[in-house]
């Protein structure tokens, strides 16, 4: 396995981006984030047993920068977990802002798909911008094999790029 940064690693580069910003630019963000570790607010300890269902279900995030209609809103992100065959995907758009940075998003679809063929799918409300998810983007490795941030909740996440 790819060498990931331990929980106190990942603290100590929260405060350094906290502080200096990390670095991590839109480009960087496009492709496929497969889960790989959660920590629970406050909590140095690696939360195991959601850790270990998030991998079991496949969970993703997908981040491809697009240009067109969204301007203010360059990101298209998709957030799955699937079983099998079997998917659950929400998709929405997001940014970038400040020096952190944060990425606020919203989902505004909601798609349910076996082989690629999808059964089911349902446009969502658009939170209120003050409402909306974000993630704190904390850091990425230098050949940006792992991305680390803190979402709204409190909880660190660390995701592979696969």
């Amino acid at each position: 396995m790819k060498s990931l940064p331990a929980s106190q690693e990942l603290l100590n580069l929260e405060a350094s981006a906290r502080k200096q910003g990390s670095g991590i630019e839109i480009n960087s963000l496009n492709g496929l984030w497969k889960f790989v570790s959660v920590w629970k607010q406050g909590k140095e300890k690696k939360d195991f047993f959601s850790s270990l269902m998030l991998r079991f279900f496949s969970a993703s995030l997908e981040l491809r920068q697009e240009n067109g209609s969204h301007e203010c809103m360059p990101l298209v992100i998709a957030n799955s977990v699937g079983i099998g065959l079997l998917k659950l995907e929400f998709t929405g758009r997001g940014e970038l802002k400040g020096s952190q940075p944060l990425l606020p998003f919203f989902f505004d679809r909601i798609t349910v798909s076996f082989a690629s063929r999808v059964l089911w799918s349902r446009s969502l409300d658009v939170p209120e911008e003050k409402e909306r998810p974000f993630f704190a983007l904390i850091s990425m490795a230098p050949n940006e094999e792992w991305l680390a941030a803190r979402g709204r909740g409190g909880g660190l996440a660390l995701w592979l790029k696969g």
